[in-house]
């Protein structure tokens, strides 16, 4: 190397030896204990819990139909009303239907009454047995037809095939319908199904009966419970998720069908739960660690963090022990062995 060269490399040099002189007389001195705060881990009862955004749907959602054609004639169910299962919710005009129906049981008693004469008749061999079972026919088409008719009268009135709520009234009073034309939407709003997608890596975790916590924002911090009903047995290619369905009670008809919801399916409870502050967990490379305080020595530790609580606490499932104290700050300093002065624990954690 030149001398012109090797001159040029002494103020970089010098200026990175006096940077590490100034960092370490900020920390105490090159040789001296890092200083850290600590937290201690505690026992807490933690929750493993699933979370997903989804929508509220009835238990069941029909839209009723008229099976006859005539004038609407009476409307007895409106918009939000509640139905019961078979309740009349409205009445087409059927006069016509009926006096057909007069006229097919007056042609049924003729038939009934000719099949009679007619088997007395082929008893004697007055008239063949082809005629008399001719006479059989014309009594069961009869029946049919007055069956028929009959069936066309019950139709008149429109009743709700479940129990629920009217959720759309599509005609009105005096409006003719034909067969075909929708009358009314209507929808089984106790329970209500949650339906949603949980990534596919949760699968394991699922079963059904699990509890489930429910929050819509039309009710802010209100919490609804559910159960998990049904999961899908197959995965979405698109977004690898699993789509899951959840029963939720709504006797008081407080959520309504259309209603985005957050869910949180609980899988799984844990009431000596190892917690620590979020901040004394770094992962890099794929490995999590913390380093746990031994006296005025770090010793580094690899863990495996569960759930996170709302207060800031992460549950340690496997590699630390209730009441291990874990450095909280500085973590980027320490490595395997560093001395340290624990300066204050930052209390998170009560112990």
């Amino acid at each position: 190397m030149s001398p012109t060269r090797h001159h040029r490399h002494v103020p970089l040099l010098l200026l990175l030896a006096l940077a590490r002189a100034a960092t370490a007389a900020a920390e105490g001195g090159a040789d001296g204990p890092i200083p850290i705060t600590a937290a201690t881990a505690v026992i807490r009862p933690s929750e493993r819990v699933v979370s997903f955004v989804g929508t509220l749907f009835g238990d069941e959602e029909v839209t009723l139909s008229a099976q006859i054609d005539g004038a609407i004639q009476e409307i007895s169910a409106d918009l939000g009303d509640p139905v019961e299962k078979n309740q009349a919710l409205a009445r087409i005009e059927d006069a016509q239907l009926r006096a057909r129906l007069r006229e097919a049981e007056a042609h049924l008693a003729k038939a009934r009454a000719d099949e009679q004469r007619s088997r007395q008749l082929a008893a004697t061999k007055v008239i063949s047995e082809v005629e008399y079972e001719t006479m059989k026919t014309g009594v069961a088409v009869a029946e049919a037809q007055r069956d028929t008719l009959a069936v066309m009268v019950q139709y008149a009135d429109v009743r709700s095939p479940l129990k629920g709520s009217v959720a759309r009234r599509m005609v009105s009073s005096g409006e003719y319908v034909r067969p075909g034309t929708p009358l009314f939407a209507l929808v089984a709003d106790d329970p209500l199904k949650l339906r949603g997608d949980v990534p596919e890596r949760y699968a394991p975790e699922l079963k059904p009966g699990q509890d489930v916590r429910i929050r819509v924002d039309a009710f802010g911090g209100k919490e609804f419970p559910g159960k998990l009903s049904r999961i899908s047995p197959a995965s979405n290619r698109e977004n690898r998720s699993i789509a899951v369905e959840i029963l939720v009670e709504n006797g008081e008809r407080t959520l309504k069908p259309g209603f985005f919801a957050n869910a949180a399916i609980v899988t799984r409870t844990d009431d000596q739960a190892v917690m620590i502050p979020q901040e004394a967990v770094t992962t890099f490379a794929g490995v999590t660690k913390v380093f746990v305080i031994e006296g005025d020595t770090a010793r580094e530790r690899q863990v495996r963090p569960g759930t996170r609580a709302a207060d800031g606490l992460v549950e340690i499932v496997e590699g630390l022990k209730a009441n291990e104290v874990v450095a909280t700050s500085g973590l980027t300093k320490l490595q395997e062995g560093a001395a340290v002065a624990v300066k204050k624990s930052d209390g998170k954690p009560a112990s």
